[in-house]
């Protein structure tokens, strides 16, 4: 069953900036965009390092091992024409001031992160 679950304030994620959270056992990296916020799974495909904590320039963030990109509006790998190595992404609102993101399953919020 897919729910909203509160991840963070919408003050935790200044614009341009990020932040990883965990639940239900997934991380997931929150980042802010000019003001829209995104969801996608926090782990690069390639090595696992965390996306959150990569380099943000714009709609597009860089691993910060060996510096893959990745739109963070969309997931798409944007190096090289392999969809394989896109991230999921996940649907976010906005509810007062509690940035929400849609998950598929009962997950409980077990940190808010870094």
């Amino acid at each position: 069953m897919s729910n909203f679950i509160n991840v963070c304030k919408v003050e935790d994620v200044p614009i341009g900036g990020a932040k990883m959270i965990f639940a239900d056992e997934v991380t997931y990296g929150i980042f802010n965009v000019a003001g829209e916020f995104f969801a996608i799974d926090d782990r690069c495909p390639h090595a696992g390092a965390s996306l959150a904590c990569g380099i943000i320039e714009g709609e597009v963030v860089r691993c910060r091992i060996h510096h893959w990109r990745f739109c963070i509006k969309t997931g798409t790998y944007l190096d090289e024409a392999k969809p394989r190595f896109n991230v999921r992404t996940y649907p976010v609102r906005i509810v007062g001031d509690d940035v929400q993101i849609e998950i598929d399953s009962d997950a409980v919020l077990l940190t808010d992160g870094i």
